[in-house]
Protein backbone atom coordinates (compact mmCIF):
# COMPACT_ATOMS: atom_id res chain seq x y z
CA UNK A 1 0.00 0.00 0.00
CA UNK A 2 1.28 3.27 -0.55
CA UNK A 3 -0.20 6.74 0.33
CA UNK A 4 -1.60 9.24 -2.08
CA UNK A 5 -0.33 12.51 -3.01
CA UNK A 6 -3.94 13.62 -1.47
CA UNK A 7 -3.29 11.63 1.93
CA UNK A 8 0.22 12.79 2.41
CA UNK A 9 -0.87 16.47 1.51
CA UNK A 10 -3.64 15.70 4.46
CA UNK A 11 -0.90 14.06 6.60
CA UNK A 12 1.25 17.07 6.15
CA UNK A 13 -1.14 19.40 7.37
CA UNK A 14 -3.27 18.18 9.90
CA UNK A 15 -0.97 15.23 11.28
CA UNK A 16 -2.88 12.46 11.48
CA UNK A 17 -4.55 10.31 9.18
CA UNK A 18 -7.71 7.46 9.06
CA UNK A 19 -7.75 4.19 7.81
CA UNK A 20 -11.35 2.64 8.61
CA UNK A 21 -11.93 -0.64 7.32
CA UNK A 22 -8.47 -1.43 6.60
CA UNK A 23 -7.89 -4.18 8.90
CA UNK A 24 -11.70 -5.32 8.50
CA UNK A 25 -11.27 -8.87 7.81
CA UNK A 26 -8.36 -9.46 10.39
CA UNK A 27 -10.25 -7.65 13.26
CA UNK A 28 -11.42 -10.71 14.76
CA UNK A 29 -7.77 -12.32 14.98
CA UNK A 30 -6.45 -8.43 15.80
CA UNK A 31 -8.97 -8.71 18.50
CA UNK A 32 -8.21 -12.58 20.41
CA UNK A 33 -4.45 -11.89 19.63
CA UNK A 34 -4.89 -9.05 21.90
CA UNK A 35 -6.28 -10.84 24.43
CA UNK A 36 -4.27 -13.38 24.48
CA UNK A 37 -1.02 -11.31 24.63
CA UNK A 38 -2.52 -9.48 27.31
CA UNK A 39 -3.95 -12.23 29.55
CA UNK A 40 -0.36 -14.26 28.98
CA UNK A 41 2.03 -11.64 29.73
CA UNK A 42 0.39 -10.31 32.96
CA UNK A 43 -1.97 -7.83 32.11
CA UNK A 44 -4.66 -7.61 35.09
CA UNK A 45 -8.51 -7.56 34.26
CA UNK A 46 -9.62 -4.17 33.26
CA UNK A 47 -11.76 -2.89 35.98
CA UNK A 48 -13.66 -0.41 33.51
CA UNK A 49 -12.18 2.44 36.35
CA UNK A 50 -8.51 2.87 34.96
CA UNK A 51 -6.54 2.96 31.95
CA UNK A 52 -4.14 -0.21 31.99
CA UNK A 53 -1.56 -0.76 29.70
CA UNK A 54 1.38 -3.19 28.88
CA UNK A 55 4.93 -2.49 27.50
CA UNK A 56 6.14 -3.66 24.72
CA UNK A 57 3.40 -5.57 23.21
CA UNK A 58 2.92 -6.40 20.07
CA UNK A 59 6.22 -7.62 20.38
CA UNK A 60 5.19 -10.51 22.13
CA UNK A 61 3.18 -12.03 19.80
CA UNK A 62 4.02 -13.78 16.41
CA UNK A 63 1.03 -12.79 14.55
CA UNK A 64 0.85 -9.14 15.96
CA UNK A 65 4.99 -8.89 15.48
CA UNK A 66 4.03 -9.92 12.06
CA UNK A 67 2.14 -7.11 11.30
CA UNK A 68 5.36 -4.66 10.89
CA UNK A 69 5.34 -6.46 7.48
CA UNK A 70 2.42 -6.46 6.80
CA UNK A 71 1.68 -4.47 3.16
CA UNK A 72 -0.43 -2.12 4.84
CA UNK A 73 1.53 -1.13 8.07
CA UNK A 74 4.84 -1.30 5.68
CA UNK A 75 3.35 0.84 2.92
CA UNK A 76 2.09 3.87 5.06
CA UNK A 77 5.06 3.92 7.11
CA UNK A 78 7.49 3.93 3.83
CA UNK A 79 5.12 6.78 2.53
CA UNK A 80 5.49 8.66 4.88
CA UNK A 81 9.09 7.98 6.69
CA UNK A 82 10.93 6.38 3.95
CA UNK A 83 12.14 3.32 3.11
CA UNK A 84 14.60 3.42 5.73
CA UNK A 85 12.71 3.86 9.21
CA UNK A 86 13.10 1.65 11.81
CA UNK A 87 10.25 0.37 14.13
CA UNK A 88 11.00 1.49 18.35
CA UNK A 89 8.10 -0.29 20.63
CA UNK A 90 4.73 -1.05 20.68
CA UNK A 91 2.36 -0.39 23.84
CA UNK A 92 -1.28 -2.24 24.51
CA UNK A 93 -3.87 -0.32 26.26
CA UNK A 94 -7.20 -0.71 27.83
CA UNK A 95 -8.67 2.69 28.13
CA UNK A 96 -11.20 4.53 30.34
CA UNK A 97 -12.93 7.45 30.37
CA UNK A 98 -10.96 10.75 28.80
CA UNK A 99 -7.53 10.73 28.00
CA UNK A 100 -5.50 13.92 28.76
CA UNK A 101 -4.57 15.91 26.28
CA UNK A 102 -0.92 15.30 24.72
CA UNK A 103 1.86 14.81 22.82
CA UNK A 104 3.16 11.77 21.42
CA UNK A 105 6.48 13.50 20.17
CA UNK A 106 9.68 11.87 21.01
CA UNK A 107 13.14 13.89 22.59
CA UNK A 108 14.67 13.66 19.59
CA UNK A 109 13.12 16.62 17.60
CA UNK A 110 14.89 16.36 14.26
CA UNK A 111 13.52 12.91 13.92
CA UNK A 112 10.07 12.30 12.11
CA UNK A 113 8.09 9.19 14.24
CA UNK A 114 4.30 8.48 13.65
CA UNK A 115 2.21 6.18 15.68
CA UNK A 116 0.03 3.61 14.51
CA UNK A 117 -2.63 2.14 16.11
CA UNK A 118 -6.06 0.10 16.06
CA UNK A 119 -9.02 0.95 17.52
CA UNK A 120 -10.38 -2.94 18.60
CA UNK A 121 -13.76 -1.73 20.22
CA UNK A 122 -16.86 0.68 18.30
CA UNK A 123 -16.01 4.13 19.27
CA UNK A 124 -17.85 6.78 18.26
CA UNK A 125 -17.67 10.74 19.02
CA UNK A 126 -19.38 10.38 22.24
CA UNK A 127 -17.68 7.72 23.27
CA UNK A 128 -13.94 7.60 23.10
CA UNK A 129 -12.81 8.26 19.44
CA UNK A 130 -9.39 9.86 18.71
CA UNK A 131 -9.54 13.82 18.89
CA UNK A 132 -6.86 15.68 17.47
CA UNK A 133 -5.92 18.87 16.90
CA UNK A 134 -5.82 19.77 13.26
CA UNK A 135 -1.95 21.13 12.78
CA UNK A 136 -0.71 20.21 16.40
CA UNK A 137 1.37 17.78 14.74
CA UNK A 138 3.62 19.79 12.13
CA UNK A 139 6.29 17.58 10.12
Amino acid sequence: MKLTEEQLRFFNTFGFLLFPGLFAKDINTLTNEFEQTWTEHGGDQHDHKQRLYLFPFIDQNEYLSSLLDDPRINGIARSILGKDFNYLHSDGNYYVGDTYWHSDKYADDNKLTIKMFFYLDHVTRDTGCLRVIPGSHPM
